[in-house]
């Protein structure tokens, strides 16, 4: 009985330390992969979020250049980070983070010198083609409508992660699960899938809602009458697929309503293309 004791004893310990080698190579690994310092290129929306959420979360901002030198100014001192006049005079870094508009990325790449550290872009809809020469590249793109004056919960902020590498990727993806709970890794092809997407969801959906307010604003009446509505039909896509919570008079295919809506535009061309068009694809879509 005692020698069945030992045995098992044996097997725990043996378990025990094969489970702490495994945490301890993991953890070990985890810190040599572990980016500690960024340099940050822009100041726009994206870079004035992201920098301030990873700082917040143990990893140093080092240095920020911007064209606009009040807006570095401004994001240093937020920071506490200095500000870099030439792209060719980056500090010591362990990435580099590209956060500009599209169209000039690929222009700030080329003021760039080659560097032992990676470097990656934000963008949704710019492939990884851009780094042309690079050795340590990739994309570090969180699914999310940016404003400097408007909180991001980062924490449920998608963050998508490409790399040219296994090691980078592996870096990235850690320094992405750092400040988010929904870390995802998708090519060029999938990302810029997903930024068309993000464009309908997001930023159309906002642009009808402003038409919708601009109609209630001509006739003296509160953008706040639609509010209810709005969160409602944005809470049944939760647990849904929205073509199958799809309502209004184009799926009821109620010609008679869409005929009065229309005439009501009639001084609206615009507006009426806009009805028609999405009116007509509803109906095509949805009643087949």
């Amino acid at each position: 009985m005692e020698d069945k004791n030992l045995i098992n004893l044996f097997i725990i310990v043996v378990l025990f330390v094969q489970n702490y080698n495994f945490v301890f190579d993991k953890l070990i690994k985890t810190l040599i992969l572990y980016i500690l310092k960024i340099t940050f290129i822009g100041s726009g929306n994206v870079a004035w979020h992201l920098s301030d959420f990873l700082q917040k979360n143990g990893h140093e901002i080092v240095e920020i250049w911007s064209r606009s030198e009040r807006n570095a100014r401004l994001l240093a001192s937020k920071l506490n980070c200095n500000i870099i006049s030439r792209l060719n005079d980056l500090d010591n870094t362990d990435l580099i983070i590209i956060s500009v508009k599209d169209d000039v990325i690929v222009e700030v790449l080329n003021k760039i010198k080659e560097s032992n550290a990676p470097i990656v872009h934000t963008s949704g809809s710019v492939g990884t083609d851009v780094f042309k020469n690079r050795e340590n590249f990739g994309v570090f793109y969180p699914i999310q409508s940016f404003n400097k004056n408007i909180d991001i919960n980062f924490n449920e902020t998608p963050i998508c992660i490409e790399a040219n590498n296994s090691e980078l990727e592996e870096k990235l993806i850690i320094l992405a699960k750092s400040i988010s709970k929904s870390v995802h890794l998708l090519n060029s092809k999938q990302r810029e899938q997903l930024h068309i997407a993000a464009v309908f969801a997001s930023n159309f959906t906002n642009h009808m809602m402003s038409i919708s307010e601009a109609i209630l604003h001509s006739n003296k009446m509160s953008f706040d009458l639609l509010k209810p509505l709005i969160r409602n039909t944005f809470e049944k896509i939760k647990n849904n697929p929205p073509k199958d919570v799809q309502t209004g008079p184009a799926i009821r295919e109620d010609y008679l309503i869409i005929k009065k809506h229309l005439k009501l535009l009639k001084k609206h061309d615009n507006l009426k293309t806009i009805y028609s068009t999405i009116s007509n694809h509803i109906n095509n879509n949805f009643n087949e």
